[in-house]
């Protein structure tokens, strides 16, 4: 019986590596799609640059590095999830790999609330203003809390790795 269930969880990791894999190629490639065309053009991907105020450049820059480290984090997924084995479910291999993508993840979420902050505030100055406004989205603060849940998810993963490694040690 646990041999089915493992195995209907290898195929699950198997379907969501490759989800992942598409997610990271997908992220970076309309963000560049968005990023690149002209603002009227006719794109193959419905995509809107939203700069919130702020230069297109700046907002684009933002954009793309967001892209960057978000595609990092699904290829570290996509790498832990190659690594699940029915008869080693919790390698070390995938839990270094989920940390990495806990930690990408982690990074993501707080550049996207810290970088439009810093280029609101660079914007401000450089207009010779002496107050900006910023604002921080619920979502932007849910997502730095489930990246914190990742990491212990991460430690979860590591113990279960290492009870896994003790239990073929006694057999």
């Amino acid at each position: 019986m646990r041999s089915t269930a493992n195995k209907d969880i290898v195929k699950t990791a198997r379907v969501l590596r490759i989800a992942a894999w598409v997610g990271a190629v997908a992220c970076v490639l309309v963000t560049a799609i968005g990023v690149l065309a002209p603002p009227d053009a006719a794109t193959p991907v419905a995509t809107t640059l939203s700069s919130d105020g702020l230069p297109r450049a700046w907002a684009a820059g933002i954009a793309l590095v967001l892209a960057l480290v978000s595609a990092a984090a699904l290829v570290e997924l996509a790498r832990m999830l190659g690594q699940v084995r029915e008869h080693a479910l919790f390698a070390p291999a995938a839990t270094r790999h989920f940390r990495r993508f806990a930690g990408l993840l982690a990074l993501a979420a707080a550049l996207r609330v810290v970088l439009p902050c810093l280029a609101t505030l660079a914007a401000a100055w450089q207009a010779g203003r002496h107050a900006a406004s910023l604002a921080f989205d619920g979502g932007d603060l849910l997502a730095l809390l489930l990246t914190a849940v990742f990491f212990l998810v991460a430690r979860l993963f590591d113990e279960a790795a290492r009870l896994e490694d003790d239990s073929r040690s006694i057999v």
